[in-house]
């Protein structure tokens, strides 16, 4: 062994050369396909395989392996066989040549002659090339099978010992030197026997007889003789098989004999038995009649042993009856029918048979009875099919109600007719047939029913309230089934209805129509149609084209139509969409016209028509808006600081726009077009008065004008202002010039900011004192008069002294060693003084025009800063100073230390000032850094990485700000280990190389190889990543370690690399034969090193062998060629190298003298058909080993023997020998053949839950090819799979079913019985009709779904946003998942599982826990304010995150179910709320809750109402002394009080359930009265003694009141809910009601007038935002007083969730 390491090489050179040859080449043949092996050949990269025939055809074959299958060679052809290596340079040398020979051909133009006396046959044929014999072969494919064999140069071979009679198959087969060819054409023959059989047929009809016999071999002709007892003789002369002889005599027995006459010899054979002649013909035949049957006689016939009598008629049918007497009775003839009736004489020969007797029965009854109607005539006809053999024809008619009625017809007639029939009425009807001496039977009866009988009465009703649409009603007839109503309409009949009632709804009819109506009545026969006396007018159209045009000065609209002929009277009506009396206009015309029409409004116009007293629908619909009402409560306004002036007016009814025009008192005017009703300008000019006109527009008008109203304009603004400054006293002031028009002026500074200073004066010049330091103001002048203040004159500015700078700031910028100074900058400040003064006396003074970025200073001082503003005319004093320290120095006199043993390194360094604390910092080549914070003046690290160069910088830090970083030192650490080591072995030379990658910096490496016996080989040293070390011992596994070194550091070792040298040399090789395989067993000793081996063997003649073994030190070698020296050597393989080959050893195989043999496996029949080629009587023995290395035998004489017990699966190797002694020279080459698989077992089948799919595993079945899965489902459904290994995966496999799964195997045309069947349940289904119901109380979610099938267990989940899952499992279709989150919104899903797999999860359900509502509900009373009384509400609180709640009120205003209200609060977080309800309200309160899992459902109504409203039509009665007051009910109250008002507390003086009360006494004349109930006390109602406040009437008969004799009373209006107002008015006395009107502002409706009994009402139901105005008189009789003032009030916007 030389070992050693070279120091560093230069970069490689390759040099790739050409492959080597490819050596051991072998050829391995099956018909027409060739497999070659050779040797790897060293640096092949591919191989090209080249079969060349001497005739010049080939095959080629590409592989990159060593072995490579050609297909498609030619029978008898000898190929060379060549292969060539290739890689990317060049190709190989080609190798050596391997002759392959191909079976020879089959024999052609194959021929069989016959020796028929010796029973042999001689079969000839074409000889074939490369043919070394041939083998003939017999098959009667009845069991008998035979053969005879032909050498090389042999066209022909003898078969004797055939059976004679039989016909063979004959095919023949050429033998080759090693393999056979297929089988030829096939041939057939046939063996004759001697004559024998030999049997009679009598021919009856033709009074002769064929005696027929067996074939003969050899005979030429024969004679067949026949002798009668009585001694008529006959005979005949053939060739045939058969010979006819005829002319033989009825009633006798013959004896037959035949005689063979041949070439050399005649043979007389006699049939057993007697040939029979036929019997005598019957003969005086006669027939007797009666109705069905017939007596037949006749006299004896000779030779007959019995008689049978039949009866054919002419279409076929027949009777029969037998006897052995000379008369018989037949029964059962047919009607209609010609009957031959004959007797037959029978003997065991033949039948002779009479001449007929021809006899005619009785016609049959007729068939095909039809009758049709003719309907009109109330005639039918009957018809039938006709009857054989009749000579007339009566057709009957019965109605079974007394009347009857027949026809009649001839023999050919196939109808009659029947008049006079009655409608309406049913018949029965039926045909019997004439016969010349017996009549038909009845026909079958069919039915007919006579046309309907039409109606004689109709009635018509036109409904004249819907359009086409009458009613036709008529009397009851007979015989009708349907009645229908048609009509012609413009040329085409029209069907207007049909039924079978006496009335029929036409609908659908044309308005406007006048229909001729036609009536028809029908049954099944028949259908009768006459007009009907009546015709049917429908209701007139609605007029068409209708139109309407307006005129506008004259308030009148024109309606027009389209005019029709049929129309009486038209009939148009107008009315306003606002409502009102419908305007009605008649017209016997197209035109109709409305005069008077209001202003403002839209009219609809329709119109109808009338005729015969229907009217008809109205027409469409059109409109017309007639011109707008003049605008009304036009008001102006000046908006004088804009020069703008405006207007509003009122809405116009059927205004769409309007024209606003201001006019000045120079004329000039300014117009406005809008459709609102406001309008602004402008551009009117300051001290002008306009007066302003409003006109109302729409599409076609333009209404009068409006009143007029004045604008007053605003003064013109001063001119020429100046203003002055004097910022030592922070003062200011102002002059300008005067303004015509002028009353005062109003001056106003404004600083930047906003802020203004004003100063309102009568001169023209104004000061200000307090106005603000570092401001700018900018100062106006407005005038003012009266009315307006003008716009603002030309602007003036006023520069203020700067103010003190604030908030000065400074921050340190440690890494630049700087300071930004900041500060807040005021307004007016031209420059400022920044001073910085430091404690080591360091003072710097900075300009600036605002904060400084970046001021350098000293590192490691503390400073003070202060900032000065400097103005255009004044400084400002001195901020007050700001206080900050610089950052400290960097650290100095930086020094590293490397402990590389330990991957430590550390750092020192001198105090920095300022510092507090220190950052050392060390950062390798590759950027990562270790950093170490410490106080004093050294730091160290323990985690660096090995083989890094680290660069250590140290900064100081104080509690602001971080040093610059000093100056730099390195570490140098200890080397890394080598990586990606990995080594290689030359398996010719058993040189080691080793190689690795180095890790960062090394300076050198220490290599260390060990072997697996402990034995180190040396450590070699290299600046290099690569070593070799020479000639290492063969068989063994070494260990590689590399080191990587680094001036006085070494690493740790790198990891193992475990590496095999070749393996060694085997040793010691024996081996020894195998005659019945033709193979060699070989042995040796284990070689160190070796994962398996490979045997070679090369013999003469280039026959090669080989085989391989993994584990086992024993191979055999199969295939040897016969009587060959074989020299065998053995190779050793590992996974990486192959050994040299072993020593060889000799062997001489046997020789093989017998021809080649052909074997045929039976498949399912455990046996083999083994055929050889032999002579002579010698017993050939054919012995078959198995691979399992059994054996089977068997022998014959012959050339062929069954191998019977052959196994399924085994592959076996067959010799014939005819010696026992299997290696001896008398034997022949082994064939090799296979039996069919055996079942495959051991199936298992694995389900793949997720994907439906399953995994079919099987042990694999010995010389199988292939394997076919089936799955055959429960529902029928089939599933398979094809494969060459022992496992097939089957997907799409239906859930819930069970499979059933069986494996058969195939080898060629062989395949095995199936496996037994293995069982599969698929997983479940994925469950459906999940539904969730949750039960807050308990937090819980009831789970259902629809069960499925295989499903054993459910599991329910439910799954949280944030991920979160609850389960529950359950046998049953439902379960209950617990401990759900109050508020959270889950998904449900279910699962089903069969005990095995899992289903799919079911479509998710979406579903929240919801809280449940709250328990409980509570209210408190307020006291009552402005008749609206605040309600409380407090609820218990949900336990649950996030939950809010809504307050639901629904109830009733005053007991009224027609003054409903419904309120709620919004959705709030606290458990209380307050709503305001009128008084005298019902209600119901429910509180929901929710939160993001869901509402919860309403809580258990609380029920109640709120205080009583005031008692109103309070009476008082009597005087000081006794007085009564009287009042009516307050809703809901349940008890009243009176005080008396004028004491502090008040004094109740009665309290009462009742409507009046009863005082005494009474001193105090200020008394109230209030209603009371649960919930509370009403407000308080004033009981007026001296007035008349309390409603009483007074008799105003004798007084007559003028206009203004009512006084108007005054209007107080109070909102309690957003769309509920309550108003009240002071009374008004001798008013014996109120009229209150109502008007919505933005409404063109009217306004709405409500008379009210009493002095106040609630209203209710306005629409929400909206205004409304109200006004309230007072009246007496016919007498109205003075509208109130008018009160407006806008309502809100109702409360919202």
């Amino acid at each position: 062994m030389h070992t050693g390491c070279s120091g560093p090489a230069s970069t490689p050179a390759w040099l790739v050369t050409e492959p080597c040859v490819p050596m051991n080449l072998s050829v391995h043949y099956n018909v027409s396909t060739a497999q070659v092996m050779w040797a790897a050949a060293r640096g092949a990269s591919s191989y090209s395989v080249q079969a060349v025939a001497d005739l010049g055809s080939g095959v080629t074959c590409n592989t990159n392996n060593t072995t490579c299958s050609m297909n498609g060679l030619q029978c008898g052809q000898i190929y060379n066989v060549t292969v060539m290596a290739r890689n990317t340079v060049c190709d190989s040398m080609i190798s050596e040549t391997s002759r392959l020979m191909t079976e020879p051909c089959p024999p052609t133009n194959v021929q069989v002659s016959k020796a028929c006396e010796q029973l042999t046959a001689t079969v000839s044929w074409q000889q074939s090339d490369f043919a070394v014999g041939y083998v003939a072969f017999f098959d009667n494919q009845g069991g008998h099978f035979d053969s005879c064999y032909g050498t090389d140069t042999s066209t022909q071979c003898v078969v004797s010992g055939l059976m004679c009679g039989t016909e063979y198959n004959v095919w023949v087969k050429a033998l080759g030197q090693q393999y056979n060819s297929s089988d030829s054409a096939v041939v057939s023959f046939t063996e004759p026997c001697q004559t024998s059989s030999i049997t009679a047929i009598m021919d009856c009809e033709a009074d002769s007889a064929t005696i027929s016999w067996q074939p003969s071999v050899g005979v030429v002709s024969c004679v067949t003789e026949l002798t009668a007892s009585s001694g008529h003789t006959t005979s005949c002369t053939t060739n045939n098989t058969n010979c006819q002889l005829s002319s033989l005599q009825c009633g006798e027995e013959y004896n037959v004999t035949v005689k063979a006459l041949g070439n050399t010899c005649n043979q007389t054979a006699h049939m057993a038995g007697h040939l029979t002649t036929e019997p005598c013909v019957p003969m005086n035949l006669s027939v007797h009649h009666n109705v069905g049957t017939a007596q037949v006689m006749w006299a004896a016939a000779r030779g007959a042993t019995s008689y049978s009598v039949q009866a054919v008629a002419d279409l076929g049918s027949g009777v029969t009856c037998n006897t052995t007497n000379t008369t018989c009775s037949i029964n059962g003839l047919q009607c209609g029918q010609i009957y031959n009736v004959t007797v037959m004489a029978q003997n065991l020969a033949c039948n002779s048979t009479s001449e007929p007797y021809h006899h005619m029965t009785e016609p049959c009854p007729p068939t095909n009875v039809q009758v049709s109607m003719a309907c009109e005539q109330l005639t039918a006809t009957v018809s039938w099919q006709q009857s054989d053999f009749a000579v007339g024809y009566v057709a009957y008619f019965d109605n079974q109600g007394g009347h009857s009625a027949s026809c009649y017809g001839t023999d050919t007639s196939t109808q009659c007719v029947v008049s006079g029939l009655m409608c309406g009425t049913e018949y029965n009807v039926w045909v019997k047939a004439l016969g010349q001496q017996y009549n038909s039977s009845d026909s079958t009866v069919v039915s007919l029913t006579s046309a309907p009988c039409l109606p004689r009465e109709v009635e018509i009703e036109v409904d004249c309230i819907h359009d086409g649409a009458a009613v036709v009603s008529w009397n009851a007839t007979y015989g009708a089934a349907n009645f229908s109503l048609t009509a012609m309409v413009s040329g085409s009949l029209l069907s207007l209805c049909e039924t079978q009632p006496n009335s029929c709804n036409v609908t659908g009819l044309s308005c406007g129509e006048t229909y001729n109506l036609n009536f028809t009545a029908s049954n099944e026969q028949c259908s009768l149609s006459a007009p009907m006396q009546a015709n049917l007018t429908t209701r007139p159209c609605p007029p068409q084209r209708v139109d309407v045009s307006l005129q506008c000065g004259s308030h009148t609209a024109v309606l027009s139509w389209e005019e029709r002929s049929d129309v009486e009277l038209y009939v148009a009506n107008a009315i306003k969409t606002s409502g009102g009396p419908v305007q009605t206009c008649n017209s016997t015309g197209s035109t109709c016209q409305f005069a008077s029409l209001d202003c403002g409004e839209t009219y609809n116009f329709t119109v109808t028509a009338d005729s015969q007293g229907c009217r008809s629908q109205a027409s469409s619909t059109v409109s017309i808006q007639t011109a707008p009402c003049p605008p009304s409560d036009v008001t102006t306004y000046a908006q004088c600081e804009f020069n703008m002036g405006s207007v509003s007016w009122g809405s116009s009814d059927g205004a769409e726009t309007y024209v606003a025009v201001a006019t000045g008192l120079d004329g000039h005017a300014h117009q406005c077009l809008t459709n609102s009703t406001d309008c602004s300008w402008n551009d009117l000019h300051c001290g002008e008065e306009y007066t302003v006109v409003v006109r109302a527009k729409n599409g076609n008008c333009t209404s009068l004008p409006s009143n007029s109203s004045i604008i007053y304009m605003a003064p013109c603004p001063p001119s020429d202002v100046t203003t002055y400054a004097q910022c030592e006293f922070n003062m200011g002031s102002v002059s300008w010039g005067s303004s015509d028009g002028a009353e005062t002026y109003v001056a106003v500074a404004t600083g930047l900011d906003g802020h203004a200073h004003q100063c309102l004066t009568n001169s023209t010049d104004c000061s200000w004192n307090d106005l603000h330091c570092g401001e700018e103001y900018t100062v106006v002048v407005r005038a003012k008069n009266g009315n307006c203040t003008s716009l603002p004159s030309n602007s003036s500015i006023i520069y203020m002294e700067p103010c003190q700078p604030v908030n000065v700031s400074a921050q340190v910028l440690c890494q630049s060693e700087q300071v930004q100074i900041s500060w807040y900058q005021a307004s007016g400040v031209m420059n400022y003084l920044v001073t910085t003064t430091g404690s080591l006396g360091y003072v710097k003074i900075h300009n600036a025009t605002q904060s400084i970025p970046a001021a350098t200073l000293p590192c490691g001082q503390d400073y003070n800063v202060t900032v000065q503003a400097q103005g255009s005319d004044c400084d400002s004093i001195p901020s007050s100073p700001a206080f900050f320290k610089t950052a400290p120095c960097p650290p100095s006199d930086v020094t590293t230390y490397a402990q590389c043993e330990f991957n430590m390194g550390s750092v020192s360094w001198g105090s920095s000032d300022g510092a507090e604390t220190y950052v050392a910092v060390a950062t390798g080549l590759d950027g990562h850094a270790h950093q170490c914070l410490t106080n004093s003046t050294d730091c160290s690290w323990n985690d660096l990485h090995c083989g890094e160069e680290y660069t250590v910088v140290v900064r100081a830090k104080n509690g602001n700000c971080t040093s610059l970083p000093s100056n730099s030192s390195i570490i140098y650490m200890a080397p890394c280990p080598p990586q990606n080591l990995s080594a290689e072995v030359d398996c010719l030379s058993n040189d080691l190389m080793i190689y690795w990658d180095a890790v960062r910096e090394a300076d050198h490496f220490l290599t260390s190889v060990t072997a697996d016996n402990g034995v180190t080989i040396g450590g070699y040293n290299t600046t290099n990543t690569a070593c070799s070390i020479r000639n290492v011992t063969c068989g063994k596994t070494f260990s590689v370690h590399v080191t990587s070194i680094r001036g006085a550091c070494r690493s740790q070792q790198s990891q193992a690399y475990s590496i095999m040298s070749a393996p060694c040399q085997p040793e010691r090789i024996s081996g020894r034969l195998d005659c019945v395989t033709n193979s060699a067993w070989i042995s040796w000793d284990a070689a160190p090193g070796a994962d398996s081996y490979t045997v070679s063997a090369v013999g003469e003649d280039n026959y090669t062998g080989n085989c391989t073994s993994s584990s086992n030190t024993t191979c055999e070698v199969e295939d040897l060629a016969c009587g060959s020296l074989y020299n065998f050597s053995v190779i050793a393989k590992n996974s990486k190298c192959e050994s040299q080959p072993s020593a060889t050893i000799d062997l001489q195989t046997a020789p093989c003298t017998l021809s080649g043999i052909t074997a045929v496996a039976q498949c399912h029949n455990s046996s083999i058909l083994v055929l050889w080629d032999a002579e002579g009587n010698t017993v050939y023995t054919a012995t078959a080993e198995a691979s399992d290395h059994t054996y089977l035998s068997c022998n014959n004489t012959g050339t062929s023997c069954y191998l019977h017990g052959a196994q399924c699966g085994l592959h076996y190797t067959i010799i014939v020998a005819a010696s026992s002694d299997q290696c001896s020279s008398l034997r022949s080459p082994p064939y090799r053949i296979s039996m069919e698989p055996c079942p495959p077992s051991n199936v298992v089948v694995g389900s793949t839950c997720a994907d439906d799919s399953a995994l079919v595993s099987w042990s694999p079945s010995l010389v199988a090819e292939t394997y076919h899965v089936v799955a055959m489902g429960a529902n029928g459904h089939v599933h398979t799979c094809n494969t060459t290994s022992s496992n097939c995966s089957i997907s799409e496999l239906h859930c819930g079913q069970q499979y059933d799964i069986s494996v058969t195997a195939s080898r060629e045309n062989c395949t095995s019985k199936a496996s037994q069947n293995a069982t599969l349940n698929t997983g479940p289904c994925q469950p459906d009709g999940l539904s969730v119901i949750s039960h807050c109380n308990n937090q819980s979610a009831l789970l259902s779904w629809t069960p499925g099938d295989n499903a054993v267990d459910y599991y329910g989940c439910a799954q949280a946003e944030n991920g979160d899952m609850l389960y529950c499992e359950s046998t049953n279709p439902s379960c209950t998942i617990q401990g759900l989150d109050c508020g959270t919104l889950y998904n449900f899903t279910v699962q089903a599982s069969d005990g095995t797999c899992n289903s799919s999860v079911s479509e998710p359900v979406q579903s929240g826990a919801a809280p449940c509502p709250p328990d409980s509900v509570d209210v408190e009373f307020f006291t009552m304010q402005n008749e609206a009384q605040m309600l409380y509400f407090n609820w218990s609180q949900i336990t649950c995150r996030d939950t809010e709640y809504l307050l639901e009120l629904n109830g009733s205003l005053l007991g009224d179910s027609q003054a409903l209200f419904e309120i709620s609060s919004y959705w709030t977080s606290m458990t209380h709320f307050e709503i305001p309800l009128p008084c005298g309200s019902s209600y119901w309160a429910t509180v929901e809750s929710r939160n993001t899992g869901g509402t919860s459902q309403p809580s258990v109504p609380l029920s109640g109402t709120t205080a009583p409203c005031p008692p109103i039509a309070v009476e008082y009665s009597g005087n000081n002394t006794f007085a009564t007051v009287s009042w009516n009910t307050s809703v809901f109250a349940t008890s009243y009080t009176v005080y008396d008002n004028s004491v502090t507390p008040r004094s109740q003086l009665c309290s009462t359930a009742g409507l009046s009360c009863s005082l005494h006494s009474i001193t105090s004349t200020d008394l109230v009265i209030t209603a009371s109930n649960t919930a509370g006390d009403s407000e308080e109602t004033s009981v007026s003694i001296a007035g008349s406040s309390g409603r009483r009437r007074r008799d105003l008969s004798g007084h007559s009141l003028e206009n203004g004799g009512l006084p108007a009373p005054v209007l107080h209006v109070k909102q309690a809910l957003p769309t509920v107002i309550f108003l009240e008015w002071s009374p008004v006395e001798a008013a014996s009601q109120y009229s209150l009107l109502i008007r919505k502002q933005d409404s063109s409706r009217e306004s709405e007038e409500i008379t009210v009994q009493g002095e106040s009402i609630i209203l209710t139901d306005l629409i929400p935002n909206s205004a409304y105005c109200f006004s309230v008189s007072a009246e007496y009789t016919a007498t109205s007083g003075p509208q109130s003032e008018p009160v407006c009030v806008q309502t809100a916007q109702e409360l919202s969730q």
